[in-house]
C-alpha cells in the first residue's frame, strides 16, 4: 500500500506547492515532502487490461465518452482529492502537463467524489486555476481500478489499453507520456473493461456475506456469526479525525461526533456495534490504533476490499446503517444529521 502522510506535521510541507511547477514536474520527489508517496508495486498489474467504459458530465456540464476518447488517442487521467496533500501539491505540475499535452492526448482531472461535492470540487478547481475537463467519479473507476490512494496518475495508449499507473509525478511519468504518444494503433478493434458495479441495498434488503479484516488482520464476517441482535455500523475512516482536523475540518468534526455519540450509546444499547474503516489511504497498520480511539465493546474493522462502502452505497463519512435482528437493512443515516442521535435511539427502542 502506498505510503501517505498523516496529520497536521505534514501540512507544513505544503510549502512545496511554491516551487516551479516545471521543477516538480521534472525532478523525482524526495521521500519526505508533500508531493511525495510511495509508488505501489501491484499498480502494474493492471497494466495492459483493457480501458474502461465509462462516461462522465464535466463540471461545465460537458459530456466525456471514455470509449470516444479512446478512439481519439491516449488518454491521461489523473485521480486526486480536494483534501489530499500531495495532490494539492502536484497539481501546478498537473496544469503545466495539461498544458504541454493537451494538443496530443485527451488529459482529465478525475476527483475521486469520496467525501466529496461538486461545489467543494468547483471551489478548489477555481482556487487552483486548472483548466483541463474536471470530472467527479461515483465510485466506479475507484472500485475498478482498485485504488488505495490519491494522486494517481492513469495513462491510456491508442490501443484502448492501460499503458502505466503510478503516483507520482516526475520522471517516470513524463518518460511514460512520451511512451504512450510513440506507441502507434495497431488495432482498430478496441475492447473496453465493464466497470458495472454491484448495486447497493435497498432499505429491506437482507445483509449478504461479506468478508472485512479485523484490527488484527485476520477475516472478520461484517454480521457475527449467529447473531440475534440488531446491528449498527458507522462507517467511517482512520485519519477522519486526524488527517482531516486540517484538510477538512468540518468533516473531522462529524467523525469525531459521531465516535463520541457511539461510545456514549454502545454500553447500554444492547446492540452490536460495527466501526468500518474505509480502504482509501488505510494500512493494516493503522487499524490497531483505530481500535484503540473506540475502545473495548466495538467490532473495529477494515473495508479492505471496499466492498461494505459499497453495498451500503455510502460515498461521504461518517455513515450509519441500522440492521435489524434479523439481519435486514432498514435504514442509512447521514452521520452529519442535528438528529442522529434522535434517530439511533429510536431505533434502540423499536429493536429492544
Amino acid at each position: 500500500m502506498p505510503g501517505f502522510h498523516h496529520g497536521l506535521a505534514a501540512i507544513a510541507l505544503l510549502a512545496l506547492c511554491s516551487l516551479p511547477s516545471s521543477s516538480r514536474a521534472e525532478t523525482a520527489p524526495a521521500p519526505d515532502p508533500a508531493g511525495f508517496i510511495a509508488e505501489d508495486p501491484a499498480l502494474a498489474q493492471r497494466v495492459g487490461r483493457p480501458a474502461p467504459a465509462m462516461r462522465w458530465q464535466t463540471l461545465d456540464g460537458q459530456t466525456l465518452d471514455m470509449a470516444a476518447l479512446t478512439r481519439k488517442g491516449p488518454v491521461y487521467l489523473k485521480l486526486w482529492a480536494t483534501y489530499c496533500i500531495p495532490c494539492r501539491a502536484q497539481m501546478p505540475g498537473f496544469e503545466a502537463l495539461y498544458q504541454r499535452y493537451k494538443s496530443r492526448m485527451s488529459v482529465v482531472a478525475v476527483d475521486i467524489g469520496f467525501g466529496e461535492n461538486r461545489e467543494k470540487i468547483a471551489a478548489f478547481v477555481r482556487k487552483t486555476g486548472l483548466t483541463m475537463p474536471v470530472v467527479m467519479d461515483d465510485g466506479k473507476l475507484s472500485d475498478w481500478l482498485q485504488i488505495r490512494a490519491t494522486p494517481l496518475h492513469v495513462l491510456i495508449d491508442r490501443n484502448g489499453r492501460l499503458a502505466y499507473l503510478g503516483h507520482q509525478d516526475g520522471p517516470a511519468l513524463s518518460a511514460a507520456l512520451e511512451r504512450v504518444l510513440a506507441t502507434p494503433r495497431t488495432t482498430n478493434d478496441l475492447h473496453f473493461a465493464d466497470v458495472t458495479q454491484t448495486a447497493s441495498l435497498d432499505v429491506g434488503a437482507k445483509l449478504p456475506a461479506m468478508s472485512l479484516t479485523d484490527t488484527q488482520g485476520a477475516s472478520a464476517s461484517l454480521r457475527p456469526e449467529g447473531s440475534t441482535r440488531a446491528q449498527i455500523l458507522l462507517f467511517t475512516a482512520p485519519w477522519c479525525e486526524s488527517y482531516l482536523a486540517t484538510m477538512d475540518p468540518p468533516t473531522a468534526r462529524h467523525c469525531a461526533r459521531a465516535r463520541e455519540l457511539a461510545q456514549k450509546l454502545m454500553p447500554h444499547s444492547g446492540i452490536d456495534w460495527t466501526v468500518i474503516g474505509a480502504r482509501l489511504w488505510t494500512e493494516q497498520g493503522d487499524m490497531a490504533g483505530f481500535g484503540t480511539l473506540f475502545g473495548p465493546g466495538f467490532r473495529v474493522l477494515l473495508d479492505s476490499d471496499n466492498l461494505a462502502f459499497t453495498r451500503f452505497g455510502v460515498r461521504q463519512i461518517p455513515a450509519i446503517a441500522l440492521i435489524t435482528k434479523d439481519g435486514h437493512l432498514a435504514k442509512i443515516l447521514d452521520g452529519t444529521r442535528a438528529d442522529l442521535a434522535a434517530q439511533i435511539e429510536d431505533f434502540e427502542r423499536v429493536t429492544r
